[in-house]
């Protein structure tokens, strides 16, 4: 066996990829590295290009109840791969992040303002990149976040406004938060698959972005419909003439940051019912932030009626709000993002949609190297429904074109 590189992580056998980084043979002296990563072969469409505990494509949502070992893997000869590599081998130092939010109307400035008033000793944010193609609501936003301050003695964020270039040259985590065409109060059926079209353009050009940067940080979208969208920042960005060419963004440093708020409407309907407590320690929210969620109040022994009940709650929360005369954002802000993002950051599990066997799909999650899903006990009622929702949701990333469905030549 020979390792490749000398920083934290080493390169197992491969002297092609060594070379392309510029990466010398271990030294004898050098300590053990924190990472050996070995090259396996794969389906870069299909599959994270690196992750810990790999699985096989083609297996559905099993990642969410079964282990793939603990043995760090990357598939070789992906053109966008060695960005990755390199950022992952970097030293590890105790700093604060840089976060940037882009699109600041409801939800992302509320979650941009909540985030600049929070301490940096808490959240590790140590600045706060924002962006908004309303030249003149970035102002805004940029002077009442910078004139946000508490007496003698927290340090928050600094804030600052920045370009897109900009921010995906600094950013450490990226919030996509724009949205073009929120349907009105009094819309009917699903207010979120309308957005979809007119989101995924105004996302084309930070995926642009993105590229040219060469940007190797975590892509967070928040913008709905949110699978559909996080879909699309991989998709899109790897496939910008419906080709797969592998050289954009890597499916396990995209998520979707919208489960918090579903997950949170259904621990409400928990403490309604007097189980709040328990809940809130063994329940567990599956799937997209749609109509389509499933929550269960212990899905290794769930209760029924309750969970049926936390289903629905999830589920019709946005409609109550609307219903109401009022467009909600308030939770989704806060639940979703300034709740999610700085446990996130520190590694703790949050609720997101990762890449779960070639799709986006919500879940109890943590951020290692790239996002990935955290494992738990099912029942086999649990597990049958979470397979059937990940199949409807992968036929739904089919049908809005923004899927890979078999394994591409020439990766």
């Amino acid at each position: 066996m020979v390792l490749f590189g000398n920083g934290r992580v080493a390169l197992v056998d491969d002297p092609s990829t060594a070379g392309r980084l510029g990466w010398a043979a271990r030294k004898r002296s050098a300590p053990e590295p924190e990472i050996r990563l070995a090259p396996v072969s794969g389906d870069p469409a299909l599959e994270p290009w690196i992750a810990q505990g790999r699985l096989p494509a083609g297996g559905g949502p099993g990642a969410l109840w079964q282990g793939g070992g603990s043995g760090w893997s990357y598939l070789a000869g992906v053109p966008g791969l060695d960005r990755y590599l390199e950022a992952m081998a970097e030293p590890r130092k105790r700093r604060d992040f840089v976060v940037g939010i882009s699109g600041l109307g409801r939800v992302g400035g509320l979650a941009a303002s909540a985030l600049a008033a929070a301490d940096t000793a808490r959240t590790r944010i140590g600045t706060l990149l924002i962006h908004d193609t309303d030249g003149d609501n970035l102002e805004r936003m940029r002077q009442e976040l910078a004139c946000v301050a508490s007496w003698r003695k927290n340090v928050l964020p600094r804030v600052e406004a920045a370009t897109l270039p900009e921010m995906l040259r600094r950013c450490d985590a990226f919030v996509f938060a724009a949205a073009r065409a929120v349907p009105p109060l009094g819309a009917p059926g699903d207010v979120r698959l309308p957005q979809f079209g007119p989101n995924r353009e105004a996302l084309r050009s930070t995926l642009d972005a993105a590229v040219e940067a060469a940007y190797p940080g975590l892509f967070f979208v928040i913008s709905d419909p949110v699978e559909l969208l996080a879909q699309a920042a991989f998709h899109d960005s790897n496939a910008p003439r419906g080709e797969f060419l592998g050289g954009g963004l890597a499916p396990e440093r995209v998520a979707g940051l919208a489960l918090g708020i579903m997950w949170a409407r259904a621990l409400a309907e928990a403490e309604a019912q007097g189980a709040g407590a328990r809940v809130a320690r063994r329940g567990v929210p599956y799937g997209p932030h749609s109509t389509d969620v499933l929550v269960f109040d212990d899905p290794a022994g769930p209760d029924p009626e309750l969970s049926r009940a936390m289903t629905q709650a999830a589920r019709t929360g946005n409609y109550r709000i609307r219903d109401l005369g009022y467009i909600p954002f308030i939770g989704p802000a806060l639940s979703s993002i300034a709740l999610t993002l700085p446990a996130l950051l520190q590694g703790r599990e949050v609720l997101a949609s990762t890449f779960v066997d070639g799709i986006y799909f919500g879940a109890p999650s943590r951020l290692r190297w790239g996002m990935a899903p955290t494992r738990r006990p099912v029942a086999a009622d649990v597990r049958r429904q979470v397979e059937e929702l990940h199949g409807l949701v992968r036929e739904r990333m089919a049908q809005y074109g923004v899927s890979f469905a078999s394994a591409h030549a020439g990766i």
